[in-house]
């Protein structure tokens, strides 16, 4: 049975994701990929949780507004998130991804295709060029979503949060919804090479505001962690350790 459910996640995988991203490098042609792109990534990643035997629980989804925009800010704990995400938040947003996964055949291909936002590490001046590339994505009408630590975490323990998600609700007084997952990392143990069946839950807590002055963004930073925190059961972590995975 295990290996009849690795073939058909494999399967999913390998003929879904380059027939998804020859449809949307057709409609990219006639301008039409913006708004398909959400539904396309939302049917994707709910046919690959399906074929891997992972069962998603959702919670707190009365407080998303189905026309209006957020910027959503989660933890980040497995590769698994990222398909957790797309298959349960409302299909009309797009999410930060390392340029790594960009250039990845086809699936890469369709994260461009469909407008998710690419992100370079270490670079100078990179945040200004996030934030201008995020707010054009919302002056669209379509929300954002960041991963709060910008990485994954090497222990399960929540760390600060990068203030860019932040200072983007700020500039364009957009408000910021936390989200916790919750059960991800046991999908895909470390050291592990093919998801396991289980159980994830993704909790939407409510929506706040970013003060415009941003006299208080550390503590609105340290008190959106904390909400994160309860809502995914992750323990808070004090710095990183220096030896963890940046991916």
């Amino acid at each position: 049975m295990r290996y009849i459910r690795y073939s058909l996640f494999f399967l999913t995988l390998l003929l879904l994701t380059p027939a998804f991203t020859v449809i949307l490098a057709f409609l990219r042609i006639f301008g039409l990929a913006w708004t398909p792109g959400g539904h396309i990534g939302k049917f994707w990643a709910n046919a690959l949780l399906l074929s891997a035997g992972v069962k998603v629980q959702t919670f707190g989804m009365e407080n998303v507004h189905p026309y209006k925009k957020y910027i959503f800010v989660s933890n980040h704990v497995s590769h698994f998130d990222t398909l957790v995400l797309l298959a349960k938040l409302p299909p009309s947003y797009r999410f930060l991804a390392k340029r790594e996964l960009f250039q990845i055949p086809f699936f890469g291909w369709a994260l461009a295709l469909a407008g998710h936002i690419k992100v370079s590490r270490g670079r100078k001046g990179d945040i200004r060029k996030i934030l201008d590339q995020t707010e054009k994505v919302l002056h669209r009408g379509t929300s954002v979503h960041f991963f709060a630590e910008a990485t994954r975490s090497p222990d399960g323990k929540i760390y600060p949060f990068k203030p860019g998600a932040f200072l983007l609700a700020q500039e364009t007084r957009v408000p910021i919804i936390p989200v916790g997952l919750r059960g991800t990392r046991d999908i895909l143990p470390k050291g592990a090479m093919l998801p396991r069946p289980t159980q994830a839950i993704l909790t939407v807590g409510k929506p706040f505001m970013v003060p415009e002055d941003g006299s208080r963004l550390a503590e609105v930073l340290e008190s959106a962690r904390k909400t994160v925190s309860a809502l995914s059961g992750q323990e808070l972590g004090t710095s990183r350790p220096k030896s963890s995975h940046q991916s």
